[in-house]
């Protein structure tokens, strides 16, 4: 029988989807898993044992201890495609391009990437991001990054930056879609938007990556985010050290993973328009579908338009109705219940403003075609069982 193999987790990036990742392979696989530098940032010098697992970062001191450790070794992610070590690395581009087609689906027609720092990484997610928009005959406008290259590792004025980033915000044409590089760049840009008076997601929409649930939901405007799958990539990272430490050869090419799909939240949720007065109605639609006595007057007091001007605007910018937009809204929350819960069909009603569940079951049938069961029978995806 095998001896337990004993593998250190070098982080210098405490990502719980990093170290969850590790854990559920080691605890597959029987490793005993020795995690100490997430708590101590420290670097164990003179360990020895079977493997490392690392997310250098740019720390040159983890990766000169990593590069002269006599044993197997895996990086997750190419941050450091620089170091010959073998690499498992999200599919980044595929990322950028899931991006970009959620903010064109929504009518965008401007376009901003913010970057984390510049490295290979970002490089790759936003060659993903501006090719597929280009494939539209649209332009990417650059922001500044979040981190200069030369202080990675120490500090930064932060309030110089955020006047340099809001100056960049308030330039860019309008409405705004911006790509972040991960969540935490994304949630900087909402509270910039916030700090230069543009509403999100009405003026600037906002998308991240990495789907950090305690991120993503904290923000002032909860953040939608591309499902980078940490976990997976740490997941592969461990299967392909096992391998490593069993004898066999490292792989030429990088592992890629790919994403797990994308989770929009209401910092994306608008459809792309010109006009102010008609992002302000989209707004409080959003706000207040779930009220069955929702109506065009309580609409138009929200802006600053008369009825008329705002219906007319409301044509030209959407092509249909103030009316038809809250039936739209209040539909597309129902279909998101239908197959994301197992509430009930007169409970969902209620949720989503349809004073009564027979109105809900013939606006459906007219819009879909469907009765909202086979709706959710058509449409709920399936969960594989773990022995498929």
């Amino acid at each position: 029988m095998r001896s337990k193999r004993t593998v250190l987790l070098a982080l210098s990036d405490a990502h719980h989807g990093f170290f969850s990742g590790v854990a559920r392979y080691a605890r597959e696989h029987q490793w005993h898993l020795v995690a100490d530098m997430i708590y101590t940032a420290r670097i164990p010098v003179g360990w020895r044992g079977d493997g490392i697992i690392s997310f250098i970062g740019y720390r040159d001191d983890l990766a000169d201890f990593v590069l002269s450790a006599p044993m197997p070794k895996v990086e997750i992610s190419l941050v450091r495609s620089d170091l010959d070590l073998p690499h498992v690395e999200g599919d980044s581009e595929m990322i950028g391009q899931l991006a970009a087609d959620h903010f064109l689906d929504h009518g965008f027609r401007h376009f901003a990437w913010a970057p984390l720092i510049d490295d290979v990484v970002n490089a790759e997610r936003f060659r993903g991001f501006a090719n597929r928009l280009a494939q539209e005959k649209f332009w990417c406008n650059l922001l500044p990054p979040a981190i200069a290259r030369d202080d990675a590792l120490g500090t930064q004025d932060w309030a110089a930056r955020r006047r340099f980033l809001v100056r960049g915000l308030r330039r860019l044409p309008k409405p705004l879609a911006v790509f972040g590089y991960n969540d935490c760049v994304a949630a900087d840009i909402i509270d910039a938007c916030d700090d230069a008076g543009l509403l999100v997601p009405e003026v600037v929409a906002v998308m991240g990556v990495d789907n950090d649930t305690m991120l993503c939901e904290c923000v002032s405007v909860p953040l939608s985010s591309v499902c980078h799958d940490l976990e997976g990539m740490a997941y592969e990272a461990a299967a392909l050290l096992d391998k490593l430490m069993a004898g066999r050869k490292a792989p030429k090419e990088v592992v890629r993973i790919p994403p797990k799909g994308l989770v929009a939240r209401r910092s994306t949720d608008i459809l792309a328009v010109e006009n102010l007065e008609v992002a302000k109605a989209l707004r409080y639609i959003r706000d207040h579908y779930h009220e069955p006595l929702l109506a065009v007057p309580d609409i138009v007091a929200a802006t600053n338009a008369s009825r008329r001007s705002l219906e007319k605007s409301f044509r030209a910018e959407l092509r249909h109705s103030i009316n038809e937009e809250v039936s739209r809204v209040r539909m597309e929350h129902v279909k998101r219940h239908l197959t994301t819960t197992d509430a009930t069909v007169t409970g969902i009603a209620a949720k989503c403003g349809f004073s009564r569940p027979n109105h809900l079951f013939r606006v459906f049938r007219q819009m879909h075609r469907l009765s909202p069961k086979a709706y959710r029978n058509k449409y709920t995806p399936t969960v594989p069982r773990a022995d498929d």
